[in-house]
């Protein structure tokens, strides 16, 4: 009976992260916009408690910012630098985790690497190419990396691509904005297919060519966005 409380209380708190996580990739908080405790808590009428805590967990994952005397607010998306930094560490990092499996051909991994492209498949089927739902999306994209990494046979390696929490940031980039999906469906199918297959060099060829066109597409789009302010 003494451990009913803090169970609810951690669902509790869950779910306030869940929340505001989503309205900050929604941007109903904008970066660098102030998050206010107490107005939170009355807001979504629970104790200040579970809102703290929820809070210092997004600092964690770099979503929200915290500093002495200002208290907490929404983090700055991080700079086209650091983007392309990450984008060059994702790829050496997952090409070797690729290579490995190649190699090991670990039948859990492929498996769970195809399940996320099924997924993905069923969501372009019901969906469409043109996804606005860029966070699901994400999430689908996540499990196919996430299943490369824990595949790498190097368990620092793929937590220190994890600590980075790439896909969260990417989904600040991209929510609420048409994302085609069919693109990255097919570089996972190739990034697969040359796993299955064995073939070493293919396959870290496929994980470099994926990430670096995700990062030509955010480009383009992103020059888009500008030229229409121009206009």
């Amino acid at each position: 009976m003494a451990a009913k409380p803090l169970l609810t209380r951690v669902a509790l708190v869950d779910q306030v992260a869940a929340l505001l996580t989503q309205r900050i990739l929604d941007r109903v908080y904008t970066p660098g916009s102030k998050l206010n405790i107490d107005a939170l808590a009355r807001e979504l009428e629970v104790s200040s408690s579970p809102i703290r805590e929820a809070l210092t967990r997004l600092c964690g994952l770099g979503l929200v910012a915290s500093a002495s005397f200002t208290g907490f607010s929404v983090a700055p998306e991080p700079p086209r630098e650091w983007f392309e930094q990450l984008k060059d560490f994702r790829i050496l990092n997952e090409g070797f985790a690729a290579r490995h499996l190649a190699r090991t051909r670990q039948t859990e991994s492929i498996l769970a690497m195809g399940a996320s492209i099924e997924a993905m498949e069923r969501k372009l089927s019901e969906e469409g190419p043109s996804d606005h739902d860029y966070v699901s999306a994400s999430r689908l994209d996540e499990s196919f990396h996430e299943a490369l990494l824990s595949a790498s046979g190097n368990a620092i390696l793929a937590q220190a691509v994890r600590n980075l929490h790439p896909h969260l940031h990417h989904a600040r980039l991209f929510n609420s904005r048409p994302h085609d999906i069919k693109p990255v469906l097919d570089e996972h199918r190739a990034i697969l297919a040359a796993i299955v297959r064995g073939d070493e060099d293919g396959a870290e060829a496929a994980v470099a060519h994926h990430l670096n066109i995700s990062w030509q597409r955010y480009c383009d789009d992103a020059s888009q966005r500008l030229s229409q302010k121009e206009v």
